[in-house]
């Protein structure tokens, strides 16, 4: 694993330094920006976390990531000149050239290239990349689903496919990104459990929708699902009309895109 870690890094190192001497433009301003992450990320895993950990692997790339930001405050205050760089130094190159706000986007897109470059070593392929974009791109909904799963702590936990699982003490199902909650289950009672199951297949396919519409999920998603279900005058409205709770638009593609990617069956009553 070192080996190809030490590998990863030189490879990219030789990017940076052909990028810093030898381009202008986009690929100088952008694309090296881009390339800085996973290199710091590499070398690191290389040098000092050699080993697959959830530190290694989940952790540490968000930490590169901030570092990306700090770099934009070090030539923000031109830092290598206060130092006295040379900017086509290797020091250079890897502080970066001038500051620049958009260079944040090519920081998160660095993020999501360590995630591919991961997924290559990973049992399960794209996760790392899944929990990247869950953590930046879908961050409202992951953080709020961060902090229902702190509230409800006390409560079962387990891992569903790549997501963390929460039953509560609650008859439905809720999903927030990287934290999917379902219903109460009964020992014993096969049907229930089979109905649980089911929900938790169908709150699965709401975390893909969040990986999509990131931002969007809330407003596209998320207010429409939560009215749809508690809201009375929508559950009358379901009783009179005898419509199953997935006739909604966003219900349906939950269920559908759950059972896709599971292979099992969700709920579409």
């Amino acid at each position: 694993m070192r080996a190809r870690h030490t590998i990863t890094f030189l490879v990219l190192l030789i990017l940076e330094i052909i990028i810093g001497k030898w381009t202008t433009g986009f690929i100088r301003g952008y694309v090296g920006d881009i390339l800085i992450i996973p290199t710091i990320y590499f070398l690191l895993r290389a040098v000092i976390f050699t080993k697959n950990s959830i530190f290694s692997v989940y952790v540490l790339p968000f930490i590169c990531y901030f570092l990306g930001w700090v770099a934009e405050v070090l030539q923000a205050i031109d830092i290598t000149g206060i130092l006295g760089i040379e900017k086509t130094s290797l020091l250079g190159i890897m502080m970066g050239g001038k500051y620049d706000l958009k260079d944040g986007l090519a920081y998160l897109v660095g993020l999501y290239l360590t995630g591919v470059l991961l997924a290559f070593e990973s049992d399960n392929r794209w996760y790392p990349l899944r929990v990247f974009i869950h953590w930046t791109w879908g961050s409202p909904q992951t953080f709020a689903g961060l902090f229902l799963y702190l509230k409800y702590r006390r409560c079962p936990h387990r891992y569903y496919n790549g997501v963390v699982r929460t039953v509560w003490d609650k008859n439905g199902g809720i999903s927030m990104g990287m934290f999917i909650f379902t219903p109460y289950e009964t020992e014993g009672d096969e049907g229930r459990q089979e109905y649980c199951e089911k929900v938790a297949v169908h709150e699965f396919g709401h975390t893909i929708q969040a990986l999509l519409l990131g931002p969007l999920y809330p407003f596209i998603i998320g207010i429409p699902s939560i009215s749809w279900g508690s809201i009375p005058y929508f559950q009358k409205f379901r009783d009179k009309k005898q419509l199953p709770y997935t006739w909604l638009f966003c219900e349906r593609w939950a269920s559908y895109w759950g059972e896709k990617a599971t292979k099992e069956k969700a709920i579409w009553d």
